[in-house]
């Protein structure tokens, strides 16, 4: 299964790599110096890493919101070991199109200083470029470019840096002693997050990841709760928010030489990203992640009140998005698994029917329902690679406050002792098995899998 899902052909290397040519040539590249990332900077020219500061530095005056960020998907953004091998894979198929391309959002300033190479099959950069997205590439960032994209959407970091003294933030009358501060409404906006966490192929310009348009469109975006009051709360806030559409209070004290304020934005960045922390060793992180998981979704069963053995039983699960302002799932939706476990067994245990469970290999059997999307490549073949994808032939997710249902029938063995036990499990992992067994290799490890909620009936008592 992994080799289907990987197989790539020479041939369609150079072919890729032709039609990025043919597109580059559309692109103003005086406006979008480091294309294919919309990335610029407010010069339009390249800034050296010295322009910008360590997180360090930033932790002496705000040690509270360092240590919230460190051991993020945010402070990992560059090291995390599956984006690295996902990239590196598209580096060579592309003849070296996506270094930009991701590299726009992972690592922000690599990127502009042009300090960014790709080498005996590593990237490398400068040691501040490592810290992925740090503070000081959030706080200098000065505007958007997504009105002068090509699909006029905020996408594939279309930002504007201005790296330097100034740092932008939410609050209006912030004073420190070491730089500049400035007002950025933008940085309280979802446009602001959007920038990234909407990736279009550069040639086509579908839609490969568009979490920021399924807010956008949402009952959440229509009662005024952004990404931030979400994504920057302690969990249990976060949760709260979605499930009320009420905006947060957090008071706290953002800086140590600062005043408190009424509501203070955390720095975790939770999302649903459990997988990758556990793997770098941030056990807190990823367990925020897997409570923001379980807080997400809700399940009802319809299922008959009695049953006869012999019988046909039929069953129709509801999947709620209870507490996402986005779709379940969201992000690459490829690669991405939140699937229904059903298991109906008899009073003696013994097992009736069964969907949803792993092969030998730990991989989901084909008769699973899943919530997803399946992408294809040109020729109309499964693909996961985000270069390849030129359509998406279903797309299978919840939206936000919406819900799904899903039918299952079965026959009822003629010896079934009554009553029959139905237990659903909705689960969810960042990627198939087969995905990380390619890109990690044999050091890949089983991956974890999260039980986002259980709900359980008798039919026949």
């Amino acid at each position: 299964m992994a080799q289907k899902l990987f197989s790539c052909t020479a041939c369609i290397a150079i072919m890729a790599f032709c039609c990025t040519l043919a597109a580059a040539a559309e692109i103003d590249t005086k406006k979008f110096p480091f294309y294919p990332s919309l990335l610029t900077t407010d010069t339009g020219k390249p800034v050296t890493p010295d322009k910008f500061e360590s997180a360090q530095i930033c932790a002496g005056c705000h040690p509270d919101i360092h240590a919230q960020w460190k051991g993020s998907m945010h402070s990992n953004a560059f090291v995390d070991p599956v984006f690295q091998a996902l990239w590196k894979m598209g580096e060579k198929d592309t003849k070296g199109f996506t270094k930009n391309l991701c590299g726009g959002c992972h690592t922000v300033v690599g990127v502009v200083s042009g300090d960014l190479t790709f080498k005996d099959n590593q990237f490398v950069t400068s040691e501040i470029a490592r810290e992925g997205v740090q503070c000081d590439v959030c706080h200098t960032i000065k505007d958007s470019s997504f009105l002068e994209t090509p699909t006029y959407e905020p996408n594939n970091a279309s930002l504007i840096v201005a790296p330097g003294n100034v740092k932008r933030g939410p609050y209006k009358d912030s004073v420190s002693p070491y730089h500049k501060s400035e007002y950025s409404e933008l940085h309280t906006k979802s446009k602001f997050c959007a920038n990234c966490h909407q990736v279009f192929h550069p040639v086509s310009n579908f839609h490969i990841e568009r979490t920021y348009d399924e807010w956008k469109y949402s009952v959440y975006a229509q009662n005024d709760i952004q990404c931030q009051d979400c994504h920057m709360m302690p969990v249990e806030k976060s949760i709260e928010v979605a499930k009320t559409m009420k905006k947060p209070q957090n008071p706290g004290q953002p800086c140590t030489m600062g005043p408190k304020r009424d509501n203070m934005f955390t720095h975790e960045f939770v999302g649903a990203n459990f997988t990758v922390p556990a793997l770098l060793g941030a056990k807190g992180h990823a367990d925020m992640a897997e409570k923001r998981l379980k807080s997400a979704a809700e399940l009802d069963i319809a299922a008959p009140q009695a049953a006869k053995p012999g019988s046909m039983v039929t069953l129709g699960i509801k999947v709620s998005n209870v507490a996402a302002g986005h779709n379940l799932p969201t992000s690459l939706t490829e690669v991405r698994q939140m699937w229904l476990d059903v298991k109906v067994t008899d009073a003696g245990g013994k097992q009736v029917f069964r969907s949803g469970d792993l092969d030998e290999k730990g991989d989901l059997k084909e008769e699973a329902r899943v919530f997803n999307a399946y992408a294809v490549d040109k020729d109309g073949h499964h693909t996961v690679k985000p270069w390849e994808i030129v359509r998406f032939e279903y797309v299978k997710t919840i939206p936000p406050k919406g819900s799904a249902t899903e039918t299952f029938s079965f026959l009822t063995p003629p010896d079934a002792k009554l009553p029959l036990d139905v237990r659903v499990v909705l689960r969810y992992r960042s990627y198939p098995q087969s995905v990380a067994n390619v890109l990690l290799g044999k050091d890949a490890p089983v991956l974890p899998i999260v039980d986002m909620v259980e709900k359980s009936v008798k039919i026949g008592l």
